[in-house]
């Protein structure tokens, strides 16, 4: 998943008023006021804590949906409980982001709202439409915001997500947009595969930094939701399911190109239980950028251990890139009362990427005093390694080397 300069709170966000006849759209999402209902939070795990709860009328019928936000224990992602008339409707989960911005509004034929997130760090944030459909949320297209703001007459702004309030579109769900600008961004943030550029899209607000102006965009014009991702799009791709499949995203430059390159990793969907298909045994794709967009590089489906029956551990963690090297972090277990901590970190040479170390650290849980000295094996103990070509079965037997 998108990032800019900026480090909002999420906590700052207000339930949607009702839109006027005719208006633009509906307000940004905040925190709502209205009394919780007690017999549906008690359906949300008790170890998970609850920023926020709205109520929104998603489908311009009688009846508001309730949209429970929850964060589990570690921090590591956030869980989202849709309920209508007290039953569950939706329920989707993502990665834990400090900046977590939402707004809906009616921008195709049907009645049911599309969801307009920003999500990121401080580095950079995505700017993403998404639509439901059945029991996934759908990726319709990523774009830069911009921000009119009527203190400052003609002038356009990039639109930090705590300075938006609506989104400009018209009675005929037109977007004001602009196209073709290949504005460069030195954040980090998501270049999909199927999107030839980044559109603009406008909203109504009050900027907090003026100096943050959009000069020599192409001129602004009116498109609806459809026309805009036809325009935006490479050829007839298809719609993006990054939001459904994709467990962890990372956008770097990894081989000193001068271009970002791209690592995913993926749900193990052939999982049932919905914690292991986002921890256990998990695809790792590795795209490397061109001028073009990204291609497949590098591809390792056995790098992730499989879930450990003998005891209970959290499987994959993160990745964390740093220059030419990036670790792919991961728990497993010894034992039911030893969890081990890998890291497994790789070197980017050129066209190639070699394991260049694997360390581990262990926490005894039956005893929390216990120091257990952590161990490290590098290329002295291995030689050269491709990227994949490292597995499960090979790092049980490198482990048994020490």
């Amino acid at each position: 998943m998108i990032y800019l300069k900026i480090g909002y709170s999420i906590l700052g966000l207000l339930i949607i008023t009702s839109c006027k006849q005719n208006s633009k759209t509906e307000q940004k999402v905040m925190l709502s006021s209205a009394k919780t209902d007690q017999e549906i939070l008690k359906n949300i795990p008790a170890d998970y804590k609850i920023e926020k709860q709205e109520n929104i009328n998603i489908d311009n019928d009688a009846d508001e949906e309730l949209i429970v936000t929850a964060v589990d224990s570690k921090n590591d992602k956030y869980f989202e409980y849709w309920y209508k008339k007290g039953n569950l409707i939706h329920e989707f989960s993502y990665s834990f982001v400090p900046i977590n911005y939402k707004w809906f509004a009616n921008l195709d034929d049907d009645n049911e709202k599309e969801i307009i997130r920003a999500q990121g760090y401080e580095d950079g944030v995505d700017y993403t439409i998404y639509k439901i459909k059945g029991n996934e949320e759908i990726v319709q297209l990523y774009f830069n915001p911009g921000l009119k703001d009527s203190k400052y007459a003609d002038k356009n702004f990039w639109a930090y997500p705590n300075d938006i309030k609506d989104i400009i579109v018209d009675q005929d769900k037109k977007l004001l947009v602009s196209l073709n600008n290949n504005y460069p961004r030195d954040d980090d943030h998501t270049i999909p595969d199927n999107q030839k550029e980044l559109p603009f899209i406008f909203f109504e607000g009050s900027t907090t930094q003026p100096d943050m102006q959009l000069k020599n965009l192409k001129p602004l014009e009116k498109l609806d939701l459809r026309s805009l991702i036809k325009n935006s799009r490479k050829g007839n791709a298809i719609e993006s399911r990054n939001s459904a499949s994709v467990v962890k995203q990372i956008i770097q430059d990894l081989d000193g190109d001068g271009i970002k390159d791209k690592i995913e990793v993926y749900k193990n969907t052939s999982l049932k239980d919905q914690f292991e298909q986002e921890h256990f045994s998990l695809p790792i794709k590795i795209f490397k950028g061109t001028q073009s967009g990204f291609e497949l590089w590098k591809e390792n489906k056995n790098l992730v251990y499989s879930a450990d029956n003998t005891c209970v551990s959290e499987g994959f963690s993160n990745i964390v890139v740093k220059g030419n090297y990036f670790t792919i972090e991961a728990q497993s277990c010894y034992d039911y009362n030893v969890l081990v901590d890998g890291f497994t970190t790789f070197k980017v040479e050129n066209n190639d990427i070699f394991l260049y170390k694997y360390g581990e650290e262990y926490f005894d849980k039956s005893n929390h005093d216990k120091e257990i000295p952590s161990k490290v094996w590098t290329q002295k103990d291995f030689s050269k390694v491709r990227f994949q070509d490292v597995s499960e079965s090979f790092l049980r037997k490198l482990k048994s080397t020490k």
